[in-house]
């Protein structure tokens, strides 16, 4: 994905006209100007700018959620979460995922940003995905979070792996449900998915816990109440996968003060323009 960097158009020197008595006024007026931007009495481009946060890259300190963070990074021992994350919702301000990553250390989580599957897909995540032969096993270690006619609960899926101590990798998609269902129809097409993937949906069974706090991640509107945002869904999964559910409460706790933040600006916004 190429960066796009604006040019900024060099100013032609105007020539001046002025005879001297008009440029000495002209350099008494910018004295003045340069006098009262030192004091903030006028703004300029450079004051203007916002500070952003060298930790959570969020602009400080009105959204910097740095002190919610873990002070020290979750890592999986049972399971891998492997994100296959759609160009669009990358370039989003306003996606969940950034809690995940900043939550989980670099032996726990993957972020692929592409729109599909395909043969030049990265090897780090071939190798997540695809086992050799003589790894195959009658269980998959490989679930995709996501629904499907074919999909098991949460909860029959955990069932299934009760006596089962290999790790597991998680995959989810992070897009919006119009571009996720393109991903995932193109994956089916071209049999991207390894064949002994295991489809996993949340029920309302694996939900009803959550459900107490619908629409958590609220800056963003989901299709209905019971859709979770991708840092709510892959929180609650892993929760469960490792049997720790400290993960969810500890991913949540940056979220929850972003969303906070938001509605703070949002509600300071609105009194400012009345």
């Amino acid at each position: 994905m190429k960066a796009h960097i604006a040019k900024e158009t060099p100013r032609k020197e105007s020539v001046s006209t002025e005879n001297d008595n008009g440029s000495e006024q002209a350099s008494l007026r910018g004295a003045m100007a340069a006098t009262l931007i030192g004091d903030g009495l006028i703004g300029n481009k450079q004051s203007n700018q916002r500070s952003i946060c060298a930790g959570c890259n969020r602009p400080t300190p009105t959204s910097c959620f740095c002190v919610a963070l873990p002070a020290q990074r979750i890592h999986l021992e049972r399971s891998h979460c492997l994100v296959l994350q759609h160009p669009h919702e990358a370039r989003r301000k306003n996606r969940s995922l950034p809690f995940v990553q900043h939550c989980l250390d670099s032996d726990s989580l993957t972020v692929h940003v592409r729109k599909r599957l395909s043969k030049n897909t990265d090897q780090t995540v071939k190798d997540l995905l695809y086992r050799p032969p003589e790894e195959a096993n009658e269980r998959s270690n490989v679930w995709l979070v996501y629904p499907g006619e074919e999909a098991v609960s949460l909860t029959e899926a955990l069932e299934q792996r009760r006596d089962d101590n290999s790790r597991i990798t998680l995959v989810f998609l992070d897009a919006t449900w119009k571009y996720a269902k393109e991903m995932d129809r193109y994956n089916i097409q071209h049999q991207q998915y390894p064949a002994n993937m295991l489809r996993v949906q949340l029920a309302e069974q694996d939900l009803a816990p959550l459900l107490t706090r619908p629409c958590r991640f609220d800056i963003r509107t989901p299709p209905t109440e019971q859709h979770l945002s991708t840092a709510e869904c892959v929180a609650w999964v892993m929760a469960q996968a490792e049997e720790r559910p400290d993960i969810y409460s500890i991913i949540m706790k940056p979220l929850d003060l972003m969303v906070q933040q938001w509605h703070s600006c949002k509600e300071t916004r609105t009194t400012n323009d009345d």
